[in-house]
């Protein structure tokens, strides 16, 4: 199969970075540099380095390969990877514990051993070392890796006991783009993003037949179609959705795709609220959880009601967006992709909140846990000593730990969810009814887990504009030694809607946020 070119590499390079950090800020006012690729140059030919920094002009380096070394706190343990700007992205964990990912600027995969910390990487043989492309998608079965491969709209098969690989074309599309990958018996489920359809590779005769190709195009036009899930049923969950214009949430049968039964898919319109959603994860409950990447919120849909609940992410840390420049006026953190763990909780990657967060749906409550790296070239750092997103794009949960790539700054990292956390939330009431024009008072106590003094800063966020929490105290570090006090109104606009929303509630210390969640009736 023929490559692109360096130069053609860079300028798809663009295409892709204006896909996923440039379309979703269009939705906000979060102010990002979006990389200013240019083209060969005699700056870049005198400083070649024979490493995959090649792929970068000089001045885009340190913001695609990185800014620093590894860094740890006491949940999160990060590992640099050997090669310089390998830029790992889709990760996976096999059942032997090691721990696979995809470079995307490098074409291998690697593996890190949880035991000794030791990182293999494994030379691809077929790869053009002047093509850079994304990998979002990756799932292990019976000894190979499956991932997607953008810039040649290919699905890889890694032999994890030979080091062999695979090559795959998938059927062309007019703008394709094979993302998020899921290995279900002998199909490989994909959604084609910018090619606007859900494709099931049959590799039941891989070596007679050879794989067989089946698709859904999406019924609404200038559509993407994003991240999916599998149910218990081994049904498919989906969204396809246009940028600013809504779209739906998609139920299919992997049968039904591949014609062998005579049905429709289950369609439901997305709530005003949800934009552009990605990641998609499904609930011990069944329920479908949803992140929108263009805000700070994410969704769960219940099939049973036929109903979304809305939830917000806790704000982003200054640390994150910076604002050197003063102009972000409403931060946000993009929650990205979505997992469920073994005990129902769901887990998602908060792009440019440089956090994990683990949402427990049985208690309505949230830790969301920060990334210790932080690369200042995608935020508005300025000159601001610690700032910025590492880009963690993806990550795999096996047990009571949380595997995730650090794609900007080199690394792969380690966050153990079974620590405890220094402290806990507890909401005087966790439902509250209100009419529209209404207030009402509400408390929550913080609760160190400790006992040495602990400095807090209390929480509180919203999602709609007409229901809001207000505390009685402006936010501020306040140091506490026993349980704490947080009080706080309620207000519904005059103009609410009558419905039921999500008041988070919550406080930061440290490397965590952990909050709770006051679900709010207003009545007509």
């Amino acid at each position: 199969m023929k490559r692109p070119s360096r130069t053609g590499n860079q300028k798809k390079l663009g295409i892709i970075v204006a896909a996923f950090f440039g379309f979703i800020l269009l939705t906000s006012t979060v102010l990002i540099a979006v990389p200013n690729i240019l083209p060969e140059g005699s700056q870049m030919a005198e400083q070649v380095t024979g490493t995959p920094m090649d792929n970068y002009p000089v001045m885009e380096r340190q913001r695609f390969c990185g800014v620093g070394q590894p860094q740890s706190n006491e949940f999160v343990t990060e590992y640099r990877v050997p090669t310089v700007c390998a830029q790992p992205l889709a990760v996976e964990v096999a059942p032997d514990g090691r721990v696979w990912f995809a470079q995307s600027n490098t074409g291998n995969v690697a593996a890190l051993d949880p035991a000794t910390r030791e990182i293999v990487e494994f030379e691809n043989p077929f790869w053009d070392d002047s093509v850079t492309s994304m990998m979002w998608g990756m799932d292990y079965d019976a000894g190979y890796l499956w991932y997607t491969e953008e810039a040649g709209n290919s699905v890889w098969r890694f032999d994890t006991s030979t080091g062999s690989y695979r090559q795959f074309q998938l059927p062309a599309t007019e703008e394709p783009f094979p993302q998020r990958l899921e290995v279900s018996g002998t199909d490989i489920i994909i959604n084609d993003l910018t090619g606007n359809s859900l494709i099931v590779m049959d590799v039941s005769d891989l070596d007679g037949a050879g794989p067989a190709y089946h698709s859904v195009p999406s019924n609404v036009t200038d559509a993407v179609t994003a991240g999916f899930a599998l149910d218990r049923d081994g049904t498919i969950w989906y969204t396809t959705w246009v940028v600013q214009g809504g779209g739906i949430l998609v139920n299919v049968d992997p049968d039904l795709v591949k014609g062998l039964v005579p049905s429709d898919p289950v369609l439901e319109e997305l709530p005003v609220g949800l934009r552009t959603p990605n990641g998609a994860a499904v609930d011990h409950a069944g329920r479908v959880w949803l992140a929108d990447t263009s805000s700070s919120y994410f969704f769960a849909y219940d099939p049973a009601a036929g109903s979304f609940a809305h939830y917000v992410t806790s704000p982003p840390s200054v640390l994150s967006y910076g604002n050197a420049t003063g102009m972000v006026q409403t931060p946000v953190s993009r929650p990205y992709w979505m997992s469920a763990t073994d005990d129902g909780r769901i887990v998602f990657n908060e792009q440019t909140g440089n956090r994990i967060a683990v949402m427990d749906p049985r208690t309505d409550s949230m830790v969301e846990y920060s990334i210790p790296s932080r690369n200042p070239f995608w935020s508005d750092c300025g000159g601001i000593a610690i700032c910025g997103i590492s880009q963690s794009l993806d990550f795999a949960v096996s047990g009571d730990r949380v595997w995730f790539t650090e794609w900007a700054e080199n690394n792969v990292a380690e966050l153990d969810i079974s620590k405890d956390v220094p402290l806990d939330i507890m909401a005087e009431a966790t439902r509250m009814v209100l009419r529209p024009g209404e207030s009402a008072g509400a408390s929550y106590v913080i609760l160190p887990d400790t006992a040495r003094p602990l400095a807090v800063q209390p929480i509180v966020a919203h999602t709609h504009s007409f229901l809001y929490p207000v505390l009685h105290v402006p936010p501020q570090i306040s140091v506490i030694e026993g349980p704490a006090s947080v009080a706080l109104d309620v207000v519904a606009d005059p103009n609410a809607v009558p419905g039921e929303y999500k008041i988070l509630v919550g406080a930061e210390t440290g490397p965590v946020v952990v909050s709770q969640f006051i679900t709010v009736e207003i009545i007509p």
